[in-house]
């Protein structure tokens, strides 16, 4: 039988199309889950289930994500946490533990910074209770290899949902500011 593969090269990407007719190798095959590969998924003691997402160009920024509750807020909190297929380690798990241990002393260091900066953005009143105008929605936990550990947290503001303000940390004190919306 007749193998009926055709190639098309459209702005500088291969296009492969195999007609139902074709007789498909297994190595063909293997191309195909290459490309279509299911996603990974662990269930952590801690985090929970836990996503894989693997940076085929550099495997050191390789990531686990998923939604878990977050001591101080009623809803999930999105997280990333650098990993290999191993999953999380018990360092990373412990930083977590301590950022939501320190969360009160962050936010005290970092509420200032924040109203400084979103006034800059809009003509808004000065913050009077963080937590009850912002939440946390997504959380970055680097290797901890390292030290300083450097880290990143979103917040979104109750009060303007077009907003999201990132705080690069270094452990426990924020380095640098970005408000996007």
């Amino acid at each position: 039988m007749k193998k009926s593969i055709l190639s098309l090269k459209y702005r500088n990407v291969f296009l492969i199309y195999l007609s139902p007719q074709s007789n498909v190798s297994s190595g063909t095959m293997g191309f195909f889950d290459f490309i279509f590969k299911k996603t990974t998924k662990l269930d952590n003691d801690f985090f929970g289930e836990i996503e894989f997402y693997e940076d085929w160009r550099n495997s050191l920024k390789s990531y686990f994500r998923c939604k878990r509750s977050f001591d101080h807020y009623d809803q999930l909190v999105e997280i990333a946490v650098e990993a290999d297929l191993n999953g999380p380690s018990q360092k990373q798990i412990a930083f977590f533990k301590g950022i939501e241990d320190n969360y009160s002393a962050i936010v005290e260091k970092i509420s200032s910074l924040i109203d400084d900066e979103f006034r800059q953005w809009e003509n808004s009143p000065k913050i009077e209770d963080f937590r009850a105008e912002f939440a946390p929605v997504y959380i970055q936990i680097p290797k901890c290899q390292n030290k300083p550990i450097i880290w990143e947290i979103d917040f979104e503001s109750y009060l303007d949902k077009n907003h999201i303000i990132t705080l690069v940390m270094s452990d426990f004190n924020a380095q640098n500011i970005l408000i996007d919306g």
